[in-house]
């Protein structure tokens, strides 16, 4: 029995992405197909029901056929998820075109307890001695421990059949380096490119990953929405901050839709 490799902040986040090799399924018997496919979704059930395990099935479109998202706190879990894959009659006609290996974090950039004092002090005026302004940084308190417990423990949401993810990172050009940038300045701008998005949290769901030092690229952002054009509406609008505009660099997207055990034949099909 392997010990677990559970991070000490946040939980682990995987994403991987296949093609089916057709040739090679069509060459199995009919009979070698209905078990690979019973196989499959069986493995797929037991997933989707496995305590401490989000399992996202996902049928792509364009750049793969099929893939998952998945989050468990143990490294060895998803490991072993896709060995599992692997090792049924479909995973045997499968070709890996993309993976991607994250951790859940909350931003560095998040507002402070000073930060929120300022804006009750400056902006709206509240007498930092009265009973108001203890109330409005006990709300604020609350909020924030619930905004982190968000993001380092995230729930997958279900309503939303439309996924789409992408990696990005922030350029280190000659002229533009995000990584020599004062924390001040990076906080402001992060904080802007926040509020941009946060008028879309009643249209899509996003969950922000870490990959620095994990993979090729430094974060990774996984969009959960019902409508396609909110997607593009989102990515379009906040590529107009700062932080994107003259900083962000964006790798391949990805959208596929979920599905269930049971409708893996129907909707691959096979």
């Amino acid at each position: 029995m392997t010990t677990p490799l559970v991070a000490s902040l946040g939980w682990t986040v995987s994403h991987r992405f296949y093609r089916i090799d057709r040739t090679r399924w069509r060459a199995l018997s009919d009979e070698a197909r209905r078990a690979a496919l019973a196989e499959t979704s069986a493995w797929l059930a037991r997933a989707a029901a496995e305590e401490g395990l989000q399992l996202v099935p996902l049928a792509m479109i364009g750049k793969a056929d099929v893939g998952f998202v998945a989050i468990h706190s143990d490294l060895w879990r998803h490991q072993q998820l896709a060995q599992e894959l692997a090792a049924t009659g479909l995973g045997a006609c499968l070709e890996p075109v993309y993976s991607f290996l994250s951790l859940s974090e909350a931003s560095e950039y998040m507002s402070t307890d000073a930060d929120w004092a300022r804006t009750l002090i400056d902006e709206q005026q509240v007498d930092p001695t009265s009973a108001d302004f203890a109330t409005k940084m006990a709300n604020f308190r609350k909020r924030m421990t619930q905004y982190v417990e968000a993001r380092l423990h995230p729930k997958l949401p279900e309503n939303f059949p439309i996924v789409c993810f992408y990696p990005m990172a922030k350029t280190r050009g000659e002229t533009r380096n995000w990584f020599t940038l004062p924390f001040a300045e990076r906080k402001k701008l992060m904080q802007e490119h926040g509020e941009s998005g946060r008028k879309y949290a009643t249209r899509l769901t996003q969950l922000i990953t870490t990959a620095t030092g994990i993979d090729d690229w430094e974060w990774g952002v996984t969009l959960f929405a019902g409508d396609l054009k909110a997607i593009r509406d989102v990515v379009y609008e906040m590529r107009f901050d700062p932080g994107s505009a003259l900083y962000g660099l964006f790798g391949p997207f990805y959208v596929g839709i979920r599905f269930g055990a049971a409708e893996l034949p129907a909707v691959l099909r096979l």
